[in-house]
């Protein structure tokens, strides 16, 4: 937003800068000829819950959310810090609606070809040397982080013929372990899985987040990891191949592009944000792979998918 759309409601001029956000979140200015502080939008948080938070047994104040857990909702108060805990047999969350122009200063086409870029192994200065745009390498990394959680990848339901493999990540010198099912004919990953280990329960992940809730006859085509043993032992509806060390083509395939992809981004900064980064991998490669590397028609794709959710 240019400092020429905005104007002080109390003296008029537009001589002003951004000035930090309120408790709420909303954007604070500050003008510079009558030194006001001042905000355009008065809105306040939505409430994850929709009963009344407790009062502060010290200070009479309303406390707010500090943590959620799986058994109870942990309270504190601002002004005291008293702590106070709900058990979680409480009201739904209050959905929030998602608003896809709202998070960002720029068109939503902008921000999803540098999403697009941003996994096609493209370095962050790059891409903002691309878009033409005032905008720094940060914000575009912020807008990574934001639409990584958005999107999902599709399993074709007539994939009966699948690759597995897996491949390392190096962080602070821990390996993690990156794990692909990529479907025969179509060379499309339709599972993924990210772990510390390489043991058989990581396998047994990797094959229910494929099957989900169809289970079929496939025909696995794995390499001699011993962790691979697993499924004879726990599927009697998978024909279990294995192939020599380095002849499972599919799957080297895209952990090449996934390696370009690490090495791009020179590391990981948070290794928390790993599985994100995968995910929205697998979703990007599989629709430039269906376009035909198009990426106007990738950006059409992930655009419908969000207005339309």
């Amino acid at each position: 937003m240019q400092n020429s759309v905005v104007s002080c409601p109390k003296c008029g001029s537009t001589n002003i800068y951004k000035n930090g956000h309120d408790k709420y979140g909303n954007q604070q200015y500050f003008c510079k000829d009558c030194k006001r502080t001042f905000r355009l939008v008065h809105s306040k948080k939505h409430k994850f819950f929709s009963f009344p938070y407790p009062k502060c047994p010290v200070c009479g104040k309303t406390m707010q959310i500090h943590k959620i857990k799986k058994a109870f909702v942990k309270f504190r108060c601002r002004s005291c810090h008293t702590r106070d805990e709900i058990p979680t047999n409480l009201p739904q969350f209050v959905p929030l609606p998602f608003d896809s122009f709202k998070f960002f200063r720029f068109p939503i086409f902008i921000v999803l070809k540098a999403f697009v870029l941003y996994f096609k192994a493209v370095s962050l200065r790059s891409i903002r040397d691309s878009l033409n745009i005032k905008v720094s390498h940060v914000a575009i990394y912020k807008w990574i982080l934001k639409l990584s959680c958005f999107f999902s990848i599709l399993v074709p339901v007539d994939a009966f013929k699948v690759h597995g493999d897996e491949t390392v990540v190096l962080f602070k010198s821990k390996k993690y372990y990156v794990w692909f099912l990529v479907e025969h004919d179509s060379n499309l990953i339709v599972a993924w899985h990210v772990s510390k280990y390489r043991d058989m329960g990581q396998v047994k992940i990797l094959l229910e987040k494929f099957f989900g809730n169809n289970e079929r006859t496939i025909e696995l085509i794995t390499d001699g990891l011993g962790a691979y043993g697993a499924v004879k032992i726990l599927y009697k509806n998978i024909n279990h191949i294995v192939v020599r060390l380095g002849q499972n083509n599919q799957c080297e395939s895209k952990f090449s592009l996934f390696q370009d992809f690490v090495r791009a981004k020179r590391g990981f900064k948070n290794i928390d944000n790993l599985p994100m980064y995968v995910n929205s991998f697998c979703v990007v490669r599989n629709l430039l792979k269906l376009n035909n590397n198009d990426i106007a028609r990738v950006i059409c794709v992930l655009l419908s998918s969000i207005t339309t959710s």
